[in-house]
């Protein structure tokens, strides 16, 4: 298990930070950390001193990702956050899907087969809404819908749980940064503290961060690549699992940025390396199975190389 440290986080931390979890020859030295509360870093409301559960797309184990019933599993299995994506329809509509096209997690082969393999963006709602994004997954879940982002924040309202919200292909929905932020104000998960969001896009992620300056972004990588030291107003870095390390966590946290992680590869989704992730001290673990990973981080609970904040 690994021990709580302290230490003042600062610009010098951020620089260090940068070459240690930016690839093998980082693991030399940076001071370990614990993060002040008080840092300008620090996201609000979700914070609980230990291991965040992050449903991957929901519980996607159980229920067909990106769905409303993949939310509500993931609820059910004492999830902290859901994760889910964000696209638009060519009308202006805000959905919640992950691929580029419908033809993995829908009928549309049956519905639209001449349209299979276009893109998300070029389909009204109306035409979304003809789609079945549960047979795919088991029959019992045939009827799903693929829910509006408005409709996500709705069935979410009466729960506990977080999310964890990605821009997905923001250079293909001009403005819809702007969008977003007014759907999570409007609801009321901006200033219940509720939301956090993230991209592989920095400019996007700017973007939001401008209309929406109070909801913690974070930066996902493959490389573990750190924001940069004119990117203060990103909080948290979210790699893939193999990117972290105990002294990566530590150097990260020095500068007041959280790491989440998540696995490339389906293999990699083991309680073994959840327990891993939570002893190196990881603000969040991203997961298909959050049911197992809420089992380790009640198991090994460690101190957290990150702020603990109040909601």
């Amino acid at each position: 298990m690994r021990r709580r440290r302290t230490v003042s986080a600062g610009f010098v931390a951020l620089c260090a930070t940068v070459a240690l979890f930016s690839g093998p020859s980082a693991t030399s030295a940076a001071p370990s950390t614990t993060v002040a509360a008080s840092s300008s870093r620090a996201p609000s409301g979700l914070l609980k001193g230990r291991t965040l559960v992050i449903a991957h797309r929901g519980d996607s184990s159980t229920a067909p990702e990106n769905t409303l019933p993949a939310m509500r599993a993931a609820a059910s299995a004492g999830a902290d956050m859901v994760e889910f994506d964000v696209q638009r329809t060519s009308d202006g509509h805000l959905i919640v899907v992950h691929d580029t096209t419908f033809a993995r997690t829908t009928d549309i082969a049956q519905v639209y087969p001449a349209l299979q393999n276009d893109p998300v963006g070029s389909f009204t709602l109306a035409q979304v809404r003809r789609l079945d994004a549960g047979q795919w997954f088991a029959p019992r879940y045939a009827g799903t819908k693929i829910p509006t982002l408005n409709a996500l924040l709705h069935a979410m309202a009466p729960t506990r749980t977080g999310l964890l919200l990605e821009l997905k292909n923001p250079s293909l929905y001009p403005g819809y940064e702007a969008q977003i932020a007014h759907a999570l104000d409007s609801s009321g998960f901006t200033s219940s503290q509720r939301v956090w969001v993230h991209s592989f896009d920095p400019t996007s992620l700017e973007r939001f961060h401008d209309r929406e300056p109070t909801v913690p972004v974070g930066l996902i990588t493959e490389t573990g690549t750190a924001p940069s030291s004119d990117q203060p107003w990103i909080t948290s870095v979210n790699t893939t699992t193999a990117q972290v390390t105990d002294k990566r966590v530590d150097a990260a946290a020095s500068a007041d940025v959280r790491v989440l992680a998540w696995p490339a590869q389906s293999d990699q989704d083991t309680s073994a390396e959840a327990e891993r992730l939570v002893d190196d001290g990881v603000s969040g673990i991203i997961t298909d199975y959050p049911s197992m990973v809420r089992r380790v981080v009640g198991q090994h609970t460690p101190a957290v190389a990150s702020a603990h904040v109040s909601a």
